[in-house]
């Protein structure tokens, strides 16, 4: 089952978590007598520790003798060989009555360093900021929190960034630029897939991740992914399909781009998903998003998989296997929630049961924070950045996942916008 995030959290709200167990705040300890109360068969709590990211939101669930402790917060975190880093997307930008622009960088941060790491910024929209201040000296910079800013200014120059998906040591996430100048050049809309290094900020390329002999392999089968997929639109079209041949005017500006592509997960294994852009007949940004292709795995992905949610074959439940204990996951009936749960492991599988929390759907990852255990050190250092994303308002630091549907050979499904000049940031922030 390919997993996709949510579009849940915007630009300037970062979400609080709702936990759905009656009692139970965050950073509560539940004492072991209140769990165990309605069971027949007294049954310790199995000894873990983990970080359970899904919906908008990071649990961070220790049990034990004492109780089971559940913290939450609006935070994006990875683990590499050991550490952990979070991710985050920090704003910048100005506001003027006729004009907005807004820019984001993303960053990451290993939680026991001091400083950041730059993973991506587009430099467009501050030098354009910049050139707009040389030719209107006189315009004067407004606070869109204290005024009201207009609902459709002449110039809009923004770009921002969405994250995909992370695994391990890479993030993907797609860069959208926009650029609409009153007066000046033809506006320009693109948008474009990557892939990068938490530890570095060094953008990978296919041959890096996979090897060469397989990245020639994928890059062959998107090739021809997207010829077929071009094809079915252009027969779609003659036969009379009226969304079809609306496609067919932008179909040749889909142009085939071996270096923007994502990394993803099929039922556990590996993929990558190439997203190919395009535009519209009056400039605007399109995006043609291919089928994921399996590839071989390679050595890195040894460490992510166990992370990775494993699906029943009817999709009723989602489980993680860690040997002392299980963590499971039940959709409700409409799919928007999780109840989790933690197992005894050692195939008590259904015999003795702790609700965890009801959490939003879907579920990322589980990273195992018991073997190695987190030295003091570690754990005041998650402790922080828990404390840190919880009193953020917002505005400074963000993770924000996106939904991806999964695409069908329908031309209609196969279109996405990437540019949207009415839906700006509200206030601005520089980055850290």
């Amino acid at each position: 089952m390919q997993r996709s995030m949510p579009r849940s959290l915007q630009r300037s709200i970062r979400r609080r978590l709702r936990l759905g167990i009656t009692g139970m705040a965050l950073g509560l300890t539940v004492p072991l007598a209140a769990c165990e109360e309605s069971r027949t068969t007294r049954q310790a709590l199995p000894a873990a520790e983990f970080l359970f990211a899904a919906g908008d939101s990071t649990y961070w669930v220790r049990s034990g003798g004492e109780g089971m402790r559940v913290r939450s917060a609006p935070i994006l975190l990875t683990q590499v060989d050991g550490r952990l880093f979070e991710i985050f997307i920090g704003d910048d930008g100005a506001e003027y009555p006729d004009a907005s622009f807004a820019t984001a960088r993303l960053w990451a941060r290993s939680l026991q360093g001091q400083d950041s790491t730059l993973l991506f910024a587009d430099s467009t929209v501050l030098r354009e900021l910049a050139s707009w201040r040389r030719h209107h000296p006189r315009e004067m910079e407004i606070d869109p929190a204290d005024e009201e800013v207009i609902d459709d200014p002449r110039t809009v120059v923004q770009d921002d960034i969405e994250i995909l998906d992370v695994h391990g040591p890479y993030l993907t996430f797609e860069h959208l630029l926009n650029v609409d100048i009153d007066g000046g050049p033809s506006h320009r809309h693109t948008g474009r897939r990557y892939v990068v290094d938490v530890r570095t900020g060094r953008l990978m390329g296919l041959g890096e991740l996979l090897g060469g002999a397989e990245a020639t392999r994928v890059v062959g089968q998107a090739r021809t992914s997207l010829r077929q997929l071009l094809d079915s639109i252009r027969i779609a079209g003659a036969g009379g399909d009226d969304r079809a041949a609306v496609a067919l005017e932008t179909l040749e500006s889909f142009v085939f781009d071996s270096t923007s592509f994502g990394v993803t997960d099929v039922a556990r294994a590996p993929a990558v998903a190439f997203m190919v852009p395009g535009n519209g007949v009056d400039g605007e940004a399109l995006a043609l998003h291919l089928p994921p292709i399996a590839v071989s795995e390679p050595v890195w992905w040894k460490a992510v998989r166990p992370a990775l949610p494993e699906w029943s074959a009817d999709s009723s439940v989602v489980r993680w296997e860690r040997g002392s204990y299980q963590v499971t996951a039940r959709p409700s009936a409409d799919g928007d929630a999780l109840a989790l749960v933690l197992n005894a492991g050692g195939g008590a599988q259904g015999r003795h049961e702790w609700p965890v929390a009801t959490v939003g759907a879907p579920a990322y990852q589980l990273i195992a924070l018991e073997s190695p255990p987190l030295d003091s050190a570690s754990r005041a250092a998650l402790a922080r950045a828990f404390d840190v994303s919880t009193a953020l308002d917002g505005m400074v630091q963000r993770a924000q996942y996106r939904r991806v549907p999964r695409r069908t050979a329908l031309p209609s499904s196969m279109w996405r916008r990437v540019n949207n000049a009415t839906s700006r940031p509200t206030s601005f922030r520089p980055a850290p």
